[in-house]
């Protein structure tokens, strides 16, 4: 463990690593009466107090997956010199064989370079595998990956990997969490996604993958997490959506090539708390469906075509506290009564959609909500909005257009009007 920490306070003090354990590191007898009195080294831990921490120039030891009896191994902001960076090595795969290694954690290592190395597929009793947050990890995810079927959980996120998702991982059947995000991988995803049975979590935002959501995502009824946000996704939400009746958060936003009309099928997922679509090409109008979903909390749309009315559906949404629905081609009066935008308050952005208006009954309220609409003429549902009472959203955007009837009325005060009256009715219409 030279290679690694410098820390020798802890092994001065205790010789004897199982007597009086080291921190980050832990034993288990060999097993009972005579046996018990062999410990066997367990656990290591790197990196964050009060385990040992990692000397400046600490470099990546493969020789620790020699431990025949090591089922826990993390390095966790360890490797963290730019100007002495290690690389990412295990032992040739036959030395690996025989590994009782169950988790292993390579987290928050800036100075850790190299590529996810092929020979941890010999690696068979891997059930947590985490290499994430390193940012010089580069290269393509190995395809001897679905060869490691004990895994639970594995996170590659947050690294500098590409290529495409190899279709192997459609041997994990056991896998409970999948997180790919923040890295370069590109191509289509692939279709046997869809055998993964168990999966809850699925987290493939921000990277370059390209074509539509296969139709097996369908299949994974268990999901209760699912992010595929800023990608080069097109095409429609597969059809069955509304059968993930565990989802908790779908989060699509940023995906600009989708587009077409928003599913009334979105309606169906009961559990849903968080819907985040937003900039991602949706027209036609906001499914009345939504208003079912009771237990939404934020509703995010902003950045899309959308257009029609705001349904009052939404109102019911008791949960709700976080509305985007700004700059889209919404219509008509606002629905929303005075205590849904005070509950929202600054959460609430109705910006950049034109021909929305607030009810007179409403503009009470104008002064202490920042909702970035104006007022009805009228009372109307159709009413156009008054630009005269337009006020500034909670984002800091305001509605300044002049609106088509104060331009008709301003065209008929200009040849009606002459000299300074005709200056004092203008004024009056002006926008602020």
């Amino acid at each position: 463990m030279e290679a690694v920490s410098s820390d020798r306070d802890w092994r001065v003090e205790s010789p004897d690593p199982c007597g009086a354990p080291w921190p980050g590191l832990e034993c288990k007898p060999a097993g009972s009466g005579d046996a018990a009195r062999v410990m066997h080294v367990t656990r290591l831990d790197f990196g964050v107090e009060p385990n040992p921490t990692c000397k400046d120039a600490a470099a990546f030891p493969p020789e620790v997956f020699s431990l025949p009896h090591l089922q826990s191994l993390f390095f966790v902001d360890c490797f963290t010199n730019p100007s002495a960076t290690t690389t990412l090595a295990l032992p040739a795969a036959g030395n690996l064989s025989a590994s009782g290694l169950q988790q292993l954690s390579i987290r928050a290592n800036p100075a850790l370079s190299g590529t996810v190395p092929q020979a941890l597929a010999s690696l068979r009793s891997l059930q947590v595998l985490t290499i994430s947050q390193n940012t010089l990890v580069r290269g393509e995810i190995p395809q001897g990956i679905g060869d490691l079927t004990s895994l639970v959980r594995l996170d590659l996120s947050y690294n500098s990997l590409s290529g495409a998702v190899p279709s192997q991982i459609g041997n994990l059947k056991s896998l409970v969490g999948l997180d790919l995000s923040y890295n370069s991988l590109s191509g289509a995803i692939p279709r046997r996604i869809g055998e993964l049975r168990q999966l809850q979590k699925l987290d493939l935002s921000s990277n370059n993958l390209t074509g539509g959501i296969p139709e097996t995502v369908a299949d994974l009824t268990s999901l209760t997490f699912l992010a595929l946000s800023n990608n080069g996704l097109v095409g429609h939400f597969p059809p069955g959506i509304s059968g993930l009746r565990s989802l908790q958060y779908l989060i699509m936003d940023n995906n600009p090539s989708m587009g077409g009309p928003l599913p009334s099928e979105l309606g169906g997922l009961a559990r849903l708390q968080e819907l985040r679509l937003a900039g991602s090409g949706y027209s036609g109008p906001i499914p009345e469906a939504l208003g079912d979903l009771s237990s939404l909390t934020t509703l995010s749309l902003q950045d899309n075509n959308l257009t029609g009315p705001i349904p009052a559906a939404l109102s019911r949404l008791g949960r709700m506290y976080h509305l985007n629905l700004s700059n889209n081609a919404l219509g008509g009066a606002v629905p929303f009564d005075g205590a849904f935008l005070r509950r929202l308050g600054g959460n609430l952005d109705l910006s950049g959609n034109s021909g929305l208006c607030l009810d007179d009954d409403d503009r009470s309220v104008l002064r202490g909500v920042g909702v970035g609409v104006g007022a009805c003429r009228g009372g109307g549902e159709g009413d156009i909005p008054s630009s005269a009472h337009s006020i500034s959203s909670g984002t800091g955007r305001g509605l300044t257009t002049t609106t088509t009837q104060d331009s008709l009325l301003l065209g008929l005060l200009g040849h009606a009007c002459v000299a300074v009256s005709c200056l004092f009715a203008l004024n009056e219409h002006a926008p602020y």
